[in-house]
């Protein structure tokens, strides 16, 4: 693990500051090509074929955001079928294929206008595939008011100020998807059922409850174990929990409505900044939650594993110091024997720290060009058919995604095998 000593604050936010304002880098390609401008979030295909990329595209160069297909084979961007969204685009959620109604799509929040787009996944066969939310055909365009959820218009539905992450969960009685959309502006969590439409073809929603919290969340991931969510707070050293209920008659009687019911509050370590949690996963199995954090610079890993009776431990079990500003966080099984790792982006210290839970320890850190933030980790076929992991990881002021090679066999794990523009 090497080590660099730590830009002053005042330098990084100096230089942050005019990257975005200047926002007119010298060979950043427009919209109607190839490439993208701020690469803020990112989700795998579970078959590491495609990565679906947001930029968010905050200089607002472009009319604005971008959700753009990435070729893991070739590490190319696949330019026809992308969808614009947005500016101020943030966090973005894959339903995989398979859904009840044969559906696979992309939720995409956006905090310019208060809004989820709704994106429809379209195969093309063995070729790439397409993405459409109701744009003119054969066009870059905004998505359809149909394949949206909130806006900017006084009758859309409300789903919070500045919505950043999205969580799709099964109704507790298997009736159908619900959408739980976090906002960081009001501190907002919305249920909505997004009534999605046969065939692909938009939704229809309803909002079905909201709980207030505080100004800040950030992040929201439900633990399939016990059906608890748990939502950060980058404002405040806490986690909110909660689950779902049905609403009730006079009588007692079910009415088949679903609301918020707000649970344990956890509390978190405290430091001398005003930051705090960010990024959230799952462990693989489900039993950990993992926190990048940021008073102090850290990973923490929360015991969410359920108990006899049912319910969530809820017990940080440590803290393990990282890099600066911590952002987001994914899990791969690229350790000894397949046990996992956590690789934390540290946007303020330009790395990935390597975590091993087990040892609950850094293990490696990754040094990068600059600003990395979004990622997603995947196992890609090499030449032979192997399936390699490999890392992909957004620099957010480059606007650029690098392929970063994490597999088990790697000679040299951190190493950059591409820089896609």
């Amino acid at each position: 693990m090497s080590s660099r000593p730590v830009r002053t604050l005042g330098l990084y936010a100096a230089t942050v500051v005019a990257l975005v304002a200047c926002g007119g880098e010298f060979g950043v390609p427009s919209y109607d090509g190839d490439g993208l401008r701020y690469p803020v979030s990112m989700a795998a295909d579970p078959s590491g074929q495609w990565i679906y990329v947001v930029g968010a595209n905050f200089d607002r160069l472009h009319s604005g955001g971008i959700v753009r297909v990435l070729d893991t084979a070739q590490n190319k961007w696949v330019v026809q079928g992308s969808v614009e969204v947005p500016s101020h685009a943030a966090g973005v959620l894959l339903q995989p294929a398979g859904a009840p109604d044969g559906s696979h799509r992309l939720y995409v929040a956006a905090r310019e206008d208060d809004s989820v787009s709704i994106i429809d996944i379209k195969a093309n066969g063995a070729g790439p595939p397409t993405l459409d939310c109701g744009q003119p055909a054969g066009q870059l365009g905004p998505c359809a008011g149909d394949h949206r959820i909130g806006g900017a218009q006084k009758d859309d539905p409300d789903v919070g100020a500045d919505p950043v992450q999205i969580d799709l969960i099964a109704a507790p009685d298997g009736s159908g998807l619900l959408l739980q959309v976090v906002a960081t502006g009001d501190g907002r969590v919305t249920l909505v059922d997004p009534q999605l439409k046969a065939g692909a073809a938009g939704v229809n929603p309803k909002i079905l409850d909201h709980m207030q919290l505080g100004a800040g969340l950030s992040a929201l991931v439900t633990s399939p174990l016990t059906g608890r969510t748990y939502v950060a707070d980058s404002r405040l050293n806490r986690l909110y929990t909660h689950g779902l209920s049905q609403a009730v008659d006079e009588t007692g009687a079910a009415t088949g409505a679903w609301t918020i019911d707000r649970q344990d509050t956890i509390a978190l370590p405290r430091a001398s900044g005003g930051e705090y949690a960010r990024g959230m996963t799952l462990s693989l199995d489900g039993s950990r939650l993992y926190v990048a954090y940021r008073s102090p610079n850290a990973l923490l890993i929360v015991d969410v594993a359920p108990d006899d009776s049912g319910a969530p431990a809820n017990l940080l079990l440590d803290t393990i110091g990282l890099g600066g500003r911590p952002a987001q966080v994914v899990v791969a099984p690229t350790g000894p024997k397949g046990r996992e790792r956590i690789y934390v982006s540290c946007y303020g210290t330009d790395d990935i720290w390597v975590v091993d839970p087990e040892l609950r320890t850094v293990v490696d850190v990754f040094e990068l060009a600059h600003s990395p933030y979004g990622m997603a980790a995947v196992p890609v076929p090499d030449a032979q058919g192997e399936l390699k992991w490999r890392l992909y990881a957004g620099l957010f002021t480059l606007h650029e995604v690098l392929a970063i090679d994490i597999d088990p066999s790697a000679a040299k794990p951190g190493a950059v095998l591409a820089t896609i523009k």
